[in-house]
């Protein structure tokens, strides 16, 4: 493995730190960096692209060694927002424009770092990985996973889509307290449902282009429906911490996840 990973997160983000502390034990402390996203509006900068698109970065964090692209293995991005404290005292209008400016900056240096990133910006334009209702429900369903009726048709342009002749859309019934989830990480798949949707899911996944998702099922009159499609999964169980470690090993290796 050549150079570092980084951990975009929060320090509330618990799946995030344990995620840092698996690859502190089997890398060493030099080998992860874990970076909070409310610093970034405070460090320098030296963000160049040059004539053929290609981005070179260099981030200076305060009282931390920089970060150059060259020296960047893998990132986790689980950035939620990204204030700049620089500007907290300025017009609302000044802000804005200040957020925005940084969002662009951060979002440009992760498009530039391709496939090392999770989620891949060049992909998904989104500093913070989305993945709306609208996008999932139809490739879910094609692949055989049973969607929940109630997710097809909370959107009016959903509920005259035409699926195709394979979709599994589950009929409306009442729902209880209970849920599960399923992890795809790469080429892995692990969670309690595993043996029975981790194919699909692992199908949809790769339809969907994201390395890294959470499907989330609940129990309706007894079998599972998928509800929703997670792109920044919390990460709190030790099986799904330590897919998302191996999908980042793998990144850094330059493995295809």
């Amino acid at each position: 493995m050549k150079g570092a990973f980084v951990v975009l997160a929060h320090a509330a983000d618990s799946g995030a730190e344990s995620v840092a502390r698996s690859l502190v034990t089997r890398h060493g402390f030099d080998a992860v960096r874990i970076v909070r996203p409310e610093v970034l509006s405070v460090a320098s900068w030296s963000h160049r692209i040059d004539s053929t698109g290609k981005v070179s970065t260099r981030v200076t964090l305060p009282a931390a060694e920089p970060i150059e692209d060259s020296c960047v293995a893998a990132v986790l991005n689980r950035i939620r927002y990204l204030p700049v404290a620089r500007f907290h005292r300025a017009s609302s209008k000044d802000r804005d424009y200040a957020g925005a400016e940084m969002q662009a900056l951060v979002a440009s240096w992760l498009a530039g770092l391709g496939t090392r990133v999770v989620h891949v910006v060049r992909e998904h334009p989104w500093l913070t990985p989305m993945l709306p209702l609208q996008h999932w429900v139809q490739p879910a369903a094609s692949c055989g996973l049973p969607v929940a009726t109630r997710a097809v048709f909370s959107s009016s342009s959903l509920a005259s889509h035409r699926f195709d002749r394979d979709s599994h859309i589950a009929e409306p019934s009442p729902r209880d307290n209970t849920a599960t989830t399923i992890l795809v990480a790469g080429s892995r798949v692990d969670g309690p449902l595993a043996a029975t949707f981790g194919e699909r899911c692992l199908r949809t996944a790769r339809r969907l282009g994201f390395p890294l998702l959470e499907f989330q099922f609940a129990n309706e009159e007894g079998r599972p429906v998928l509800t929703h499609v997670e792109p920044v999964p919390p990460l709190l169980e030790p099986w799904a911490r330590s897919l998302t470690v191996d999908l980042l090993e793998a990144i850094a290796s330059g493995s295809p996840p």
